[in-house]
């Protein structure tokens, strides 16, 4: 048999799920790599704020999660692919035009674009 040496996707990143529920942040999946880092604060308080801001519009949630790829190297880097809100014993994946816009405000790196309509 003939060993592997492609990889689906570089062995410096995991692809980490991070919920937040206003108060706290817990990551899901982060590999303990040796000099790993934790999540930059500045990911951390963006997640909080955007927990904060999707409540007052939704009072019945309860936490959002975020999943997304997370790159190490001296500088870790998150990058988030989506953004669920749980509401009680339901949620929803907010649209990608509205997680790029919460993202952006708060500083957070999304891997999508949004599809933009072309006018002729």
């Amino acid at each position: 048999m003939q060993k592997l040496k492609n990889y689906l996707y570089p062995t410096h990143e995991a692809h980490v799920r991070i919920t937040a529920d206003g108060n706290t942040v817990q990551a899901d999946g982060v590999p303990e790599w040796p000099g790993s880092h934790s999540l930059p604060d500045y990911y951390q308080s963006g997640l909080c704020a955007i927990f904060n801001l999707l409540e007052s519009m939704l009072p019945s949630l309860s936490c959002i999660s975020v999943m997304g790829i997370l790159q190490y190297g001296e500088y870790p880097s998150f990058c988030a692919i989506d953004l669920w809100a749980q509401t009680g014993q339901e949620g929803f994946y907010l649209p990608m035009a509205s997680a790029a816009s919460l993202f952006s405000q708060f500083g957070i790196p999304y891997y999508h674009q949004p599809l933009i309509s072309i006018v002729r």
